[in-house]
């Protein structure tokens, strides 16, 4: 059946199996594979010439995390989408908005979900990145960001 709104159906061909291609030469021959691992700096991977054992890198320990101050502990219990009262917050206490404050909340968001507190974490992450976003926008950050 064929009419001027359907051509004939044209004969076309199956598409053949494809061959699968050898990866290596040694597959064709029969040699045995070898593999080899490229590393960034081989010298580290040496063993230490000096005949001493070599030290294993230190694990941060606790110490040198940052900790919650007690106006961060307070910034960190504002209800989330609370932005005017975190705005208020950051003006009457500066010492939240300094370096570092960020990562606290963070420290104290995976202390807190560990503890089964995970509320109080998606408050302290919200307000991590609240102060993150601020410093982003440069100079005058959290009026830039409060303003919008």
């Amino acid at each position: 059946m064929h009419s001027k709104y359907f051509p004939p159906a044209q004969y076309v061909p199956p598409i053949p199996e494809p061959t699968p291609v050898p990866h290596t030469k040694s597959e064709k021959k029969g040699k045995e594979k070898v593999t080899t691992i490229e590393v960034l700096n081989p010298k580290a991977a040496e063993p230490s010439t000096s005949g001493a054992p070599t030290a294993e890198p230190e694990v941060e320990d606790e110490e040198g995390l940052p900790e919650l101050t007690p106006s961060l502990e307070a910034f960190s219990k504002i209800r989330l989408g609370d932005y005017q009262k975190s705005f208020e917050f950051i003006q009457q206490h500066r010492d939240v908005y300094v370096p570092g404050a960020s990562d606290a909340l963070l420290v104290a968001a995976f202390t807190a979900e560990g503890d089964g507190k995970s509320k109080y974490a998606k408050q302290c992450v919200h307000q991590s990145l609240l102060i993150q976003y601020c410093e982003k926008l440069g100079r005058d950050g959290v009026g830039v960001f409060f303003k919008k």
